[in-house]
C-alpha cells in the first residue's frame, strides 16, 4: 500500500474516533462540585417581561442562549413543557448574546447550556449542547420535582 493511502485511512480513523467520542459526550452533563449560586439580580433575567426575583419552590432550569443558538428554540420549547408538567419548577433564559460578563463568569463555552438549580440557586448540575432524553428529568426527581 502507498504511503498517502495509509495517511488518509489513519486520518479518517481518527475523524470517526473523534466524532464518536463527541457524540457520546455531548448532551450529557455533570454533577457541579462547588457552593457557587446564581445571583439573580446580575443575571438580570425576565418572565413574559417581569423580571426574576426568585428560584423556583424545588428546581430553576436556567438556560443559557444567544440569538444565533440553532438548538436553543427546540430545547427552549422542551424545558418549557417540563416547568408546565411540575408546577414546583420554573424555567428561566438568560441571553448571552450581548452580555459576555456572564458567558465568562460562568464558562459558557457553548449554546445552550442548561443549569439546574435548587431552591437557593446553587448550581446543582450543568449540561452544555441538546440534552439527551431523560437527563433533565433524572436530575430534577434528584431535588424533589416530581
Amino acid at each position: 500500500m502507498n504511503t498517502t493511502l495509509l495517511i488518509t485511512l489513519g486520518l479518517l480513523l481518527v475523524a470517526v474516533i473523534a466524532g464518536a467520542t463527541y457524540k457520546f459526550f455531548h448532551g450529557r452533563g455533570h454533577k457541579v462540585v462547588g457552593n457557587e449560586c446564581v445571583d439573580l439580580t446580575k443575571l438580570r433575567a425576565d418572565k413574559n417581561g417581569d423580571p426574576v426575583l426568585e428560584f423556583g419552590s424545588k428546581a430553576t432550569l436556567l438556560m443559557f442562549s444567544t440569538k444565533y443558538c440553532g438548538q436553543c428554540p427546540g430545547v427552549r420549547r422542551a424545558l418549557a413543557k417540563l416547568e408546565h408538567r411540575h408546577g414546583t419548577l420554573l424555567f428561566i433564559v438568560a441571553d448571552i448574546t450581548d452580555r459576555l460578563d456572564l458567558a465568562a463568569h460562568f464558562n459558557i463555552t457553548q449554546t445552550p447550556t442548561v443549569f439546574v438549580l435548587d431552591p437557593q440557586g446553587k448550581i446543582r448540575y450543568r449540561l452544555g449542547g441538546t440534552p439527551k432524553p431523560g437527563v433533565i428529568e433524572t436530575e430534577l426527581t434528584k431535588l424533589g420535582v416530581k
